[in-house]
């Protein structure tokens, strides 16, 4: 992959605990578009408000295509409309990640000091699971009179 704004070979790397492509030479940073989920999202919302905006000069490092450059709660980025792929400049993308309040991957199966959680086993015995599908299709039933 090539930077979109100097044609530097991008170097792979991690930042924040995700990975990167990195220009060595201008220090911008090119992420996935699967890694920041809101970010993603409100990128696919603009450019679908702004279909016929002109597009960028810069083309996306991973497919070519020219991005459109776009913001999030004040961080410019530019973003590839087919992969969602964003180039931020340097000293972006930690901005960004406080922004989109990135949530560190947390294991919940275990407590702080480090002992297993056990899963407990549903109390609910087949008469009471039985009723409960008895009540669903009553439900059902009633919305759809309801509906006619």
């Amino acid at each position: 992959m090539l930077c979109p704004a100097d044609d530097t070979p991008l170097a792979a790397s991690a930042s924040s605990g995700y990975e990167v492509h990195r220009c060595p030479q201008c220090l911008g940073v090119a992420v996935a578009g699967n890694v920041l989920p809101a970010v993603r999202a409100h990128a696919a919302l603009e450019l679908h408000k702004q279909p016929d905006q002109p597009a960028h000069v810069r083309p996306c490092p991973r497919d070519g295509k020219m991005m459109k450059t776009l913001r999030f709660k004040g961080v410019s980025m530019d973003v590839c409309p087919e992969c969602r792929g964003l180039w931020l400049e340097a000293g972006k993308l930690p901005r960004l990640l406080d922004l989109a309040q990135v949530a560190q991957p947390v294991n919940l199966g275990r407590l702080a000091d480090g002992t297993e959680i056990r899963r407990e086993r549903s109390t609910l015995n087949l008469v009471d699971k039985l009723e409960g599908i008895w009540l669903l299709g009553d439900l059902a039933g009633l919305l759809f009179k309801l509906w006619k």
